[in-house]
């Protein structure tokens, strides 16, 4: 019953969405979304923007205007490969990442062709249902909020509750920036996951 709400709100999404079927367009699917103004401008000045328009699919984690302000701390220098890092190349939304054969995955991003170890992003979901996402080496996690814009298994733009600030891409000194570990339950729901896991993750289900 939940998947199929979900399912159902998605769709909605893509319909309400005037997204060309050419490209994807971010900048257009979130014009008429205030709440992730900040965060678009950073996709704008950065051309990650433009990068994701060249892609054939993406999932865009955006973090909303009460969120957004660990990111303006971020070097200028580091930015654009800090919002590489929220943009995965192939289409997820919760239903596919609950249907996962494990509770545990690592989802590639732009990053991943020029960096395997930095180029993911660690993905756990809960007892609860609850899904987090953690940056490799970071020592707090993102929860999984809600599907923004969706057109399906094409794009999908998710909101996260925090930005995914990666130390090792931040560099000695800028991860002091990063910002806020989420309270409550948030810490400590990724777990490692072996290769085993990570291809069984990996593998199409049935």
């Amino acid at each position: 019953m939940m998947a199929s709400k979900v399912l159902l709100a998605i769709l909605l999404l893509a319909v309400a969405t005037p997204t060309s079927l050419a490209a994807i367009d971010v900048a257009q699917m979130l014009a008429d979304k205030p709440q992730y103004a900040t965060f678009l401008r950073l996709l704008k000045e950065t051309k990650v923007a433009d990068d994701v328009s060249r892609l054939k699919s993406a999932s865009v984690l955006v973090v909303p205007e009460k969120a957004v302000k660990p990111l303006l701390a971020v070097p200028a220098a580091k930015q654009r490969t800090i919002l590489q890092h929220h943009v995965l190349i192939k289409y997820f939304d919760p239903i596919q990442l609950g249907e996962m054969k494990t509770n545990v995955a690592k989802l590639e991003t732009m990053l991943s062709n020029t960096d395997k170890d930095m180029g993911t992003i660690d993905y756990s979901k809960d007892k609860d249902g609850q899904m987090y996402l953690r940056s490799p080496g970071a020592d707090s996690v993102a929860k999984l909020v809600k599907v923004v814009a969706a057109r399906p298994f094409t794009v999908s733009i998710m909101e996260i509750s925090a930005p995914l600030l990666c130390p090792k891409l931040l560099g000695p000194g800028a991860a002091g920036a990063a910002a806020g570990r989420p309270k409550g339950k948030g810490k400590g729901k990724i777990k490692t996951m072996s290769a085993d896991e990570g291809a069984a993750a990996a593998a199409p289900t049935a």
